[in-house]
């Protein structure tokens, strides 16, 4: 059996509009959700969706899963402060039994999307799924009761720093929504070099990413003299790479000691790298 959640809570932050093909929930924070590819026939419900597609005034994204289909009939809404929608979704299947034979299996999720920005925070299944948003706050809760339980979907927030040996695991989508969560900044640049050093499937978009902050980067600094790569700033990350004088880099941060300097290379290809180098290696 398929369990769905529907939020009945009536809030004046959610904007609901449907098409004969579609079903839109906008939110105040400037970003929308379309459920459409309306799925029909075999085990669906009656409000089941093949994509979730999600816009703002920046971009647009697919965040739909290959195997999932979406559960829509216009009554979800976004959190009291408009930042949040709950989404629910089945991941479902024919399962090959022992015996030769085979069976229908299915499973209900709940996801939490940042309305801002299209991040996916949380997926999730189990008892947390029939939670809802406590009234005049984004919190998830089982009840309004002062003692309910609560869900702290913020907490798996996806983090690229927070990330250790999965990097490599990630596919397309998933890289898409840990841009979307964690854009990059000074302190997860090098985090990203990392991913497009570890991850074939997925260095084209870890590499553009890194080109478009570096682009963003105003203060560039010159190479005054041969100057040794470090992936890390200390002396036992030193590789086998370096520039020349004369070379151009974008500053990206000193160390706490200025000894080092984080900085961004774009070689003659257009292809961007980060990497530390000593600080007495350059000139403004």
């Amino acid at each position: 059996m398929i369990y769905r959640m529907s939020l009945f809570i009536m809030l004046s932050t959610s904007f609901i509009t449907k098409s004969s093909a579609d079903v839109v929930v906008s939110s105040p924070t400037g970003g929308s959700l379309t459920f459409t590819q309306k799925m029909k026939g075999g085990h669906y419900e009656d409000n089941a969706w093949g994509k979730i597609l999600f816009s703002n005034k920046s971009y647009s994204a697919d965040l739909s899963q290959n195997d999932r289909f979406y559960i829509e009939d216009g009554s979800s809404k976004v959190s009291p402060s408009g930042k949040y929608l709950i989404v629910n979704s089945v991941s479902a299947g024919t399962v090959e039994l022992g015996d030769g034979t085979s069976k229908y299996a299915d499973r209900a999720y709940c996801s939490v999307v940042d309305m801002s920005n299209g991040c996916i925070v949380s997926d999730w299944d189990g008892e947390a799924c029939g939670y809802s948003w406590i009234r005049g706050k984004d919190i998830l809760a089982s009840s309004e009761e002062a003692d309910a339980d609560v869900f702290d979907f913020n907490s798996m927030h996806p983090s690229i720093i927070k990330m250790k040996d999965k990097l490599s695991s990630l596919d397309a989508k998933g890289v898409s929504n840990l841009l979307r969560c964690d854009a990059p900044s000074i302190e997860n640049i090098n985090k990203y070099q990392q991913l497009a050093k570890e991850n074939v499937k997925t260095k084209k978009i870890a590499l553009d990413t890194i080109l478009s902050f570096l682009n963003g980067r105003k203060e560039e600094l010159s190479i005054n003299e041969k100057a040794s790569l470090f992936s890390a700033p200390n002396n036992s990350s030193q590789t086998r790479s370096y520039l020349i004088p004369g070379d151009k880099v974008k500053l990206i941060q000193y160390s706490h000691d200025k000894k080092w300097v984080n900085v961004g290379y774009v070689n003659p290809k257009n292809m961007p790298l980060i990497t530390w180098i000593k600080s007495d290696t350059v000139a403004k």
